[in-house]
């Protein structure tokens, strides 16, 4: 392998990392955060307002912690495939991934041209 190429994968790896941590401290601060607010709803006197407000705003939360978990898994996902040496190639077409895409995208599965196929699957 080429020194250019450990020196992205390196790169890519601290990205990743980097992101991983940063998800692992959000999913847990959402769960904290739960966990309080579930304890304080036991506690208030509430109208109907403050239930559906209150609804609104876990739904919101759950959504996020949702996109938070996904995008964890997608992470621990690429550097599992990083560690197997499977890192880089597209999962449906098998060629490289751009440079390019991975550097914006370091969990990318897909070449581009198979994602955006992927994407449109998933739409019909």
């Amino acid at each position: 392998m080429e020194l250019s190429t450990q020196t992205h994968l390196k790169a890519l790896r601290g990205l990743l990392m980097f992101r991983q941590q940063g998800l692992q401290a959000d999913v847990h601060a959402a769960e904290m955060a739960r966990q309080l607010a579930a304890r304080a709803e036991d506690r208030e006197v509430t109208d109907r307002k403050d239930d559906a407000a209150r609804g609104q705003s876990v739904e919101i939360d759950d959504a996020q912690a949702q996109r938070d978990l996904d995008e964890l898994r997608l992470t621990e996902a690429a550097l599992y495939r990083m560690d197997c040496g499977r890192y880089g190639d597209c999962a449906a077409c098998g060629e490289p991934i751009a440079l390019q895409r991975l550097l914006a995208q370091p969990a990318a599965e897909r070449c581009a041209a198979c994602q955006a196929a992927h994407e449109q699957g998933l739409h019909r």
